[in-house]
């Protein structure tokens, strides 16, 4: 019988091993036995990295799902949830639907460190994991995350991926009643990319006249990223009819590199009525906003282009 390898001799080993499978099976191994934070770090690191994820089948889920259950028992071991975040993310590639428990502990965790929650990536992970298990219950989570106070100001998760979810599910109707009672707040409080994500979802059956309300409402507070949503939709939706909407949204910002997207999408559009109309407000355009115009009229698609470009330039020198 062969001795045991202690800890250290195993990330000796893993460290030396080069093909997946053989750093697939230590990585496991070491994760299994190990709960220094420096070995399970390495051991996630591992098994994340596209080469040995590609591996991973219902056979390794046991040691994943021994040690995610031992964290979420003991989660003083994973205060901000990092590790089980990482654990519940290659379950999720796995794709088995015996882990919807992990899903559902990993959807109510949260973790206030002091005051500001931590865990919003591992309930977004959760979330995705258990969309493909249950997209009813799955749906019912987005439908909480949407304008939940502990979503994150650095990306906007879970919410980000409730959206994803709902959209996929066809249920817009969360994703409206949170424009109007939430979405303000969220593009206020350093969270506008939500609030356009959310914007730009709404398909392109939504009724019209429900959507100028929605620009007017978001119109006023002039918030840019999430301004860039109604931007988007318009454009990706060809929605005709919200032409002059768009055009007013654009000319009316504040924010010059909001303009200059807004500019620069019409162009790259490729749509003859948006093209036309680049060109028009290109002849009155203020002189500060030159340069702006310029650089979407570069990309404009339409013959009268060159004779457009001349005559900013010549307003420019």
């Amino acid at each position: 019988m062969g001795v045991m390898l202690t800890q250290a001799d195993l990330y000796a080993k893993l460290q030396r091993a080069q093909a997946a499978e053989a750093r697939r099976d230590l990585a496991l191994e070491l994760l299994a036995r190990s709960n220094s934070r420096q070995y399970l770090d390495e051991c996630l690191l591992i098994l994340q990295s596209e080469r040995v994820r590609r591996t991973l089948d219902e056979s390794h889920r046991p040691a994943l799902r021994d040690k995610c259950l031992l964290l979420f028992a003991e989660s003083k071991r994973d205060k901000a949830g990092l590790l089980r975040e990482a654990l519940t993310r290659l379950l999720a590639h796995i794709e088995h639907p015996d882990d919807a428990d992990i899903y559902r502990l990993g959807l109510e965790t949260y973790h206030f460190q002091p005051v500001d929650d931590v865990a919003q990536n591992l309930r977004a992970v959760a979330l995705a994991g258990l969309t493909p298990i249950d997209p009813p219950l799955a749906c019912l989570y987005a439908a909480r995350f949407l304008a939940e106070p502990q979503t994150s100001v650095f990306n906007c998760e879970p919410a980000m991926t409730a959206i994803d979810v709902l959209v996929a599910s066809d249920q817009r109707l969360p994703i409206y009643q949170f424009l109007l009672r939430g979405g303000l707040e969220m593009a206020q409080t350093a969270r506008g990319e939500l609030t356009g994500a959310a914007l730009e979802s709404l398909g392109d059956d939504f009724p019209l006249h429900l959507y100028e309300g929605l620009i007017e409402r978001y119109q006023e507070i002039d918030q840019p990223t999430a301004t860039m949503g109604i931007i988007n939709w318009i454009i990706k939706e060809r929605q005709a009819p919200l032409y002059d909407r768009l055009q007013a949204v654009i000319l009316a910002t504040r924010d010059a590199d909001l303009r200059r997207y807004g500019l620069v999408m019409m162009a790259a559009a490729r749509d003859d009525e948006l093209g036309e109309r680049l060109l028009r407000l290109a002849r009155l355009a203020r002189r500060e906003d030159l340069p702006l115009f310029i650089e979407a009229v570069e990309l404009c698609h339409l013959s009268a282009r060159d004779e457009a470009l001349a005559q900013l330039r010549r307003r420019l020198d």
